[in-house]
């Protein structure tokens, strides 16, 4: 390896080729934190270039700038090729001057600079004569991956060029288009345009330097990859992981594949969609890095931390000994099927469930909801089922009487590598007497009973607010049947759905005390019915707003005007129950919501059954012990207003 500081003279001045090799991140740098810091130093030479100039003094050692490192490695090509390396680190930067410089002569010729517009052009292109006719894209200095090139190629096109940005939003036009707007800011108008912006070429030229560091053939460029980024600055896990299996597939002698498996499996995942951030537990990461963590649990069939997924993957990788071809199209064919179960799930229940671990943030579940569904298995649709609703019940039971999520990871694991272990007639199966065999109190599967009691308790609306929509949804889905007019599934993961206190909690001005021989007696059990189930339901935010705290007629006509759902229009508006349940009158007092409470009641346990489980076998009880990381549900403040 060889190492030296270099100005960007070095860098571009020849006739060569630096090629962004696809185990490279697409773009991303942007304004704050890396453009204009950038143009503040390359501003700064241009000044003092400028103030040179102005007094006809050039110092000695004029003051140098420092924009970074770059790795490169040569690289043996085709004698017809350019000279070229691959550029192992600094992409970015050199991305982003290649950009700077296109600006820079778009500038200039704006301003007729001849002189400018061809100093940044002969940095942008190399010789004409020294391209050769089988590899016309020879002629850029810098060749991006492909996700970037159609917006790169457009952010380096020659002045006259009027043709429109591929993607406006693409990272690499806003850039071009952010440079462009501040060289035409310091470069002015008038005589003095064409002058300043050959001082800025200058600077360029003599006193911006970058730290090259020229690897030689037995240097591993994977290692000095991940040593240069050590510390993560804007790499995620998925980053790397993306390094290590692209540098693998050149290892394993698939090089000439490379390119394919980047556009045709790897290209999507790269996009800002993937990138965009999720929270995990008590971390926030990009939407690939928790997708690769669940891909890789169900790989190693052990819990893996988002935290430290690429050491896991790399040990795992790298023990195996696997071709790194088929992980990739492995992680790309999981990725769409997360996306299927996210976005368009094969059924009801399916959905009801994704809506239920999304919503509640219970992400450890996804491991084992993904293994089941997995295309290559092909468990039966009833087997889905059964796995689907023992996975359901579990959540929402435990959920419901306020238990711990703290082992959920051990336990999904578990009930995963029993479904794995099982013939894929019994996948589902597997997983409910897998749940069904939890005896620790950690991970009891609560009983009818014990669901029973935490529905009848006095303070339901303890539990948190996205457990309390989980709920409610999943009970007006039930109701929501083919008899129902409206049959539309309606999503625990919507904010606008608001838990709202039909007595309110401050209902002292509108809603007196029943007369009473023991007023005391009557105020506790007011207090005991204003948080129990029978007195919440959902509505939306609007309608939540206009409501507050009014009296019973006043709420009972607005219910009835706008709300929609089931569990208010059938068990509020209307006698709960009323085919079993009698002793109800119209008004909204503390007996309704008894009858309410026990019908929702009732109603709940049929929405999430449980198996007859016997007490005292505790063989099935899971063993896993290192990852014990409790879900993290938001904490949301209370969106009511009532």
């Amino acid at each position: 390896m060889q190492a030296g500081d270099v100005t960007l003279k070095s860098v571009f001045s020849d006739n060569h080729r630096y090629e962004i090799p696809m185990f490279q991140r697409p773009y991303v740098w942007a304004a704050e934190r890396e453009w204009a810091p950038m143009w503040d130093d390359i501003r700064a030479a241009a000044d003092g270039v400028v103030h040179d100039m102005t007094q006809d003094e050039w110092p000695d050692e004029p003051p140098r700038y420092f924009l970074g490192s770059i790795v490169v490695k040569a690289v043996q090509r085709n004698p017809q090729r350019m000279d070229g390396s691959l550029l192992i680190d600094g992409q970015q930067r050199l991305t982003t001057l290649q950009i700077l410089l296109a600006a820079g002569r778009q500038v200039a010729a704006a301003l007729d600079a001849e002189t400018a517009a061809g100093r940044f052009a002969a940095w942008l292109e190399n010789d004409p004569a020294t391209v050769h006719e089988n590899f016309p894209d020879d002629r850029h200095k810098l060749w991006p991956l492909p996700q970037d090139r159609d917006e790169f190629l457009w952010a380096v096109r020659a002045p006259g060029d009027t043709s429109p940005c591929p993607d406006p939003a693409h990272q690499v036009c806003r850039a071009r288009m952010w440079f462009e707007e501040a060289i035409a800011k310091w470069a002015g108008v008038g005589s003095g345009a064409a002058d300043r912006l050959t001082a800025l070429h200058s600077a360029l030229n003599d006193r911006m330097q970058v730290a090259m560091i020229t690897l030689e053939k037995t240097d591993n460029a994977q290692v000095i990859f991940e040593a240069l980024n050590h510390r993560g600055v804007e790499l995620s896990q998925s980053d790397l992981i993306k390094n290590l299996l692209f540098r693998l597939v050149e290892d394993q002698g698939h090089r000439k594949d490379a390119e394919s498996l980047l556009v045709d499996h790897w290209l999507p995942l790269d996009s800002r969609r993937w990138r965009a951030d999720v929270t995990s537990g008590r971390i926030t990461r990009n939407r690939l890095d928790v997708v690769l963590a669940y891909w890789l649990t169900i790989q190693k069939q052990s819990a893996v931390s988002v935290e430290h997924l690429f050491e896991e993957f790399k040990t795992w990788m790298l023990d195996g000994d696997y071709n790194a071809a088929a992980v990739i199209k492995a992680v790309r064919v999981h990725a769409d099927l997360y996306d299927r179960l996210m976005e368009n799930p094969p059924d009801r229940g399916t959905a009801e469930l994704v809506d239920h671990v999304v919503a509640t943030k219970t992400n450890t579940a996804w491991p084992l909801l993904m293994s089941v569904f997995d295309d290559a298995r092909a468990v039966p649709v009833h087997e889905r089922a059964i796995a689907v609703g023992a996975v359901g019940s579990y959540l929402m039971r435990r959920g419901v009487c306020g238990l711990t999520t703290k082992d959920y990871n051990n336990i999904f694991v578990s009930a995963m590598k029993a479904s794995l272990a099982s013939e894929a007639s019994h996948a589902g199966t597997a997983v409910l007497e897998t749940l069904s065999g939890l005896r620790a109190e950690s991970r009891w599967w609560p009983s009818d009973g014990e669901f029973v009691g935490a529905l009848l308790g006095s303070n339901f609306y303890g539990l948190s607010k996205p457990r309390i929509r989980a709920f409610f949804a999943g009970l007006e889905n039930r109701l929501r049947d083919k008899q129902a007019e409206d049959a539309t599934r309606v999503e625990a993961d919507n904010s606008a759905l608001n838990i709202e206190h039909v007595l309110p909690q401050a209902w002292k001005a509108h809603w007196p005390l029943p007369d009473s021989p023991d007023p005391q007696k009557a105020l506790e059990a007011r207090e005991r019915a204003i948080n129990a189930l029978g007195n919440l339901t959902l509505t939306n935010g609007r309608l939540n707003s206009a409501m507050r705290n009014a009296d019973w007629p006043t709420k009972r006509g607005a219910l009835a005007a706008k709300s929609t759902l089931l569990i208010t229009t059938s068990s509020i508006l209307a006698a709960p129950g009323a085919t079993v349940l009698t002793g109800w009158d119209g008004e909204w007092d503390e007996s309704a919501i008894g009858l309410r409470t026990m019908w929702l009641s009732s109603l709940a346990l049929a929405t999430w059954p449980r198996p007859e489980i016997e007490e005292g076998d505790d063989s099935l009880e899971p063993s896993d012990d290192d990852n014990d990381d409790e879900e993290s549900e938001d904490a949301e403040e209370d969106q009511a207003a009532e």
